[in-house]
């Protein structure tokens, strides 16, 4: 795999990518590396089955962290209804 060092990134997108990559999860350098894969890979699929793998491997648009956590920990609880 080859290395790509980027220089001089403005201090509002440097911010802006620290804030959409910690949203997703990921270190701002493979945040960075997926946009890149992103907008480079845009061609058709030929099968089905491509894709389908497109659409694992893309994160789900406009997903809110913090719902999903307070989902997953209230996940198996019984309910407190009488």
């Amino acid at each position: 795999m080859k290395t790509l060092l980027i220089r001089e990134i403005p201090d509002e997108i440097h911010d802006s990518l620290v804030l959409e990559a910690e949203s997703n999860r990921r270190s701002k350098e493979k945040h960075a590396l997926f946009l890149l894969e992103t907008v480079l890979s845009r061609k058709t699929a030929d099968t089905c089955g491509e894709l389908l793998d497109f659409y694992e491997s893309a994160p789900a648009p406009n997903v809110d962290v913090k719902e999903i956590d307070s989902f997953l920990a209230t996940r198996g609880r019984r309910s407190n209804r009488p």
